[in-house]
């Protein structure tokens, strides 16, 4: 198997952190201070982990005593719902929920970070934002050649999102329910994308219960954009498939790869019964799935999978017939090796898994 062997791309941007904690990122002290002075620091944070850290100290600030909301003035037109998504803090999503102000902007978007290249030298990169960024990020970008890399070191609250991504790239399930419910009934539940070109679809895919992309696909399955949504690709040409290689368990990969088929194959039906052609013999009938598209590295999910795995790994199996059979009757070291094997390079056929000692004998079948 020809693989790209550069490491999968983490689901979070990678740190940065380390930039601007050396230009003196200050921990700034809650005795006293107001959310809005706390949440400053969001304008320089680049790492996602910190940014919970602080969005939690934020969102212990904007709930008062008596049960409401504190008066709020965020920067990066972030609103209370943002910061409970971040948080994770069902009590202020419910509290924000019931503000008119926080309900009116629920489908909010952040600040956004726009990029512009005008030819192919770092020098000539130029960074426009909304607000400014610390001299240590700029200086790094500037060093950089590929807009995506830049975006990478630029503040997640300056990334256009709405509360609803921030919800899904937590992997806050609970919270993006909530929110998804409240945004259906003010017809307001829209599949929109922020700087990075990351989709509901394609942040739920990464980090959200196989129930939350469940809930994405019932509510847009019947839009005419639905196909779109499903083969959507972020800036760094992922598909839904390669974002759900980041899962832990293979479910909510084969739940979209089933959504991806079975929706193409409707349109490929309906196409081919318009044209009066048999579906089969259909000669423009779309692709089904995105398992063999390649991301910006070079790697389609069935290349990352078996990175996950580890080439090693998938090549001893290959290797030795013995450590097969093991496989197939003591079961294997995780649910995606499991996958791996049966569904992908069918190294093991799914009947054989069951011994012949557990398999129900003939008469159970022919009485």
């Amino acid at each position: 198997m020809d693989v790209n062997t550069s490491q999968i791309n983490p689901s979070f941007p990678s740190s940065a952190a380390q930039e601007t904690q050396s230009e003196g990122l200050k921990v700034i002290p809650t005795n006293g201070s107001s959310s809005s002075e706390v949440a400053k620091v969001f304008t320089e944070l680049t790492d996602i982990k910190m940014l919970v850290e602080k969005a939690q100290v934020v969102a212990g600030l904007l709930k008062s005593a008596e049960g409401g909301l504190n008066d709020w003035d965020l920067p990066c037109d972030l609103t209370p719902l943002h910061i409970a998504c971040l948080a994770g803090d069902m009590k202020l999503l419910q509290l924000a929920l019931k503000n008119d102000v926080c309900r009116s902007r629920i489908d909010q978007h952040t600040a956004s970070c726009s990029t512009t290249t005008t030819s192919s030298t770092p020098d000539s990169i130029t960074i426009t934002t909304t607000i400014s960024v610390t001299a240590a990020i700029a200086a790094n970008a500037a060093r950089l050649e590929d807009p995506g890399e830049i975006r990478n070191i630029l503040p997640i609250a300056m990334n256009h999102d709405t509360a609803l991504h921030f919800a899904l790239l937590t992997g806050w399930n609970e919270g993006a329910l909530t929110l998804m419910e409240a945004l259906r009934k003010l017809g307001k539940l829209a599949n929109t994308t922020n700087d990075k070109r990351n989709s509901l679809f394609s942040l739920a895919a990464s980090h959200s219960s196989l129930k939350v992309v469940r809930e994405l696909c019932s509510h847009f399955m019947g839009s005419e954009h639905y196909r779109a949504y499903l083969f959507h690709k972020s800036e760094d040409q992922k598909t839904l498939l390669h974002c759900a290689v980041e899962q832990d368990d293979h479910e909510v990969f084969e739940y979209l790869q089933r959504e991806q088929m079975e929706t193409t194959d409707n349109i490929n039906c309906a196409l081919a019964r318009k044209h009066g052609y048999r579906y089969q013999d259909f000669p423009e009938r779309l692709p089904t799935t995105t398992r063999a598209d390649k991301d910006r590295n070079g790697n389609t999910p069935e290349e990352l999978i078996a990175l996950k795995l580890g080439l090693d790994n998938i090549q001893k199996l290959k290797d030795n017939p013995r450590l097969l059979e093991q496989k197939r009757y003591h079961g294997c070291d995780s649910l995606w090796e499991k996958y791996y094997l049966q569904d992908i390079t069918f190294l093991i056929d799914p009947v054989s898994w069951i011994p012949l000692w557990k398999k129900p004998p003939l008469s159970y079948f022919f009485g």
